[in-house]
Parts: structure tokens; C-alpha cells; sequence
């Protein structure tokens, strides 16, 4: 029995020293030691990020377009950061606009859509179009009219052929911004072809 004892304080003894040397050469090697501390941190920030309050659903236009500048501003969407190396255009009805819909918690009221522009100097523009506003005309029938017959739109000798009212809101970073309820605006093909702009950019600088 006492020769059994002794055994299994040796065993204990031996596993001991074995972690204990397994904890020194980690804590030796400088490298391991700071990846296990990187490991420990993004598990840290992941507990963190998991733990914030889910985003509310913006679902008006003014909710929508304010949501949009904190996914610029705010740090809410990487894809919305920085200045592009060429004019960024993303619409609600593209499959980044639907990605970008589900990490912001945008919820767009049928017939209606929403666009966002950021220039390669950094300047950005959200615009929201209201079928309300334009006597029930939906997005996808002003889709379809512009399809059927561009030049009652847009023409790049006149301009504007077509007036739409939109929610504009202009940021400069600084979190100020403006609402506009009745502003002519282009109406075309986004620059990728998935979708279809609503913007008040004057076409001449399009």
C-alpha cells in the first residue's frame, strides 16, 4: 500500500514538472508567449462584440439615411470606410446593398430604396427614394420606365429629364448633414450594373 502511495506521489510529482516545463518554454520563446497573449485578446474582443446590444431597425427614410452615415462614420461597415481608389456606388437593390442591409439592420418599406455614393475624394452622399413621394411609383417600376425609354430620364446634353423627390443627406465626417424633401435627381444604371441609382449629384460631374 505505502509502496502504492509513493508511487502515485511520484506520478503526480512527474506530471507537475512536466507542465511546469511546458509553461517555461512558452513563456521563453517570445513569439509563442505573444501569440498565446493575441489569442487571449481577439477571444476578449470577440465576447466583447457578442455582447453589444443588437442594432434597432431603421426602417424610415431619415432613420435609413442616418444609419448609413454611422456605417461611414461610426465604424459600422468596412465597406463604407476610407476613400476608394474609384467612386464607390452601392444600391439597396444589389446583392451588396442587401449585404450591407443586413449589417446595418436596414429595413426599406416596399416600393421605396436607398443608394450610397463615396467619391474617391472622400465626399459621400446617402439618397432614399419614396414611392410615397412620387404618387405610389415604385422603385421597380421607375426601374422599368427607365429601361423601357432612358431619355425621359437622363440625358447627358440636358440633365435631369425626370424629377424625383429624395432624402439627401450630405455628411463631412462631422456628423452634420441635410434633409432635402423635393430635389431633382439622376436616374440611371449604378456603375456596376446591379442595380439602379437615384442620385442628386449634378450629372455633369457624375
Amino acid at each position: 500500500m505505502g509502496r502504492q502511495k509513493g508511487q502515485g506521489i511520484v506520478e503526480y510529482a512527474l506530471i507537475l514538472a512536466f507542465v511546469v516545463g511546458i509553461g517555461g518554454v512558452l513563456f521563453a520563446n517570445g513569439n509563442l508567449a505573444d501569440s498565446i497573449r493575441s489569442v487571449f485578446s481577439n477571444v476578449n474582443t470577440l465576447i466583447e462584440e457578442a455582447s453589444k446590444p443588437p442594432l434597432a431597425a431603421a426602417t424610415t427614410a431619415k432613420d435609413i439615411i442616418e444609419r448609413l452615415r454611422q456605417g461611414r462614420y461610426d465604424g459600422l461597415a468596412d465597406e463604407l470606410q476610407g476613400k476608394p481608389s474609384k467612386t464607390l456606388e452601392i444600391t439597396s437593390d444589389s446583392e451588396k446593398g442587401q449585404e450591407l442591409a443586413k449589417k446595418l439592420n436596414i429595413k426599406t418599406k416596399p416600393g421605396d430604396a436607398w443608394f450610397v455614393r463615396v467619391t474617391t475624394h472622400g465626399h459621400t452622399v446617402f439618397t432614399y427614394y419614396s414611392a410615397d413621394a412620387n404618387g405610389g411609383q415604385t422603385y421597380g417600376e421607375l426601374k422599368e420606365m427607365y429601361n423601357s425609354n432612358p431619355s425621359n430620364y437622363y440625358t447627358k446634353d440636358k440633365g435631369n429629364a425626370h424629377p424625383v423627390k429624395i432624402d439627401e443627406g450630405n455628411y463631412n465626417g462631422t456628423g452634420s448633414g441635410r434633409y432635402y424633401s423635393n430635389v431633382p435627381g439622376y436616374v440611371g444604371p449604378s456603375p456596376d450594373g446591379n442595380g439602379m441609382i437615384i442620385d442628386p449629384t449634378p450629372t455633369n460631374k457624375l
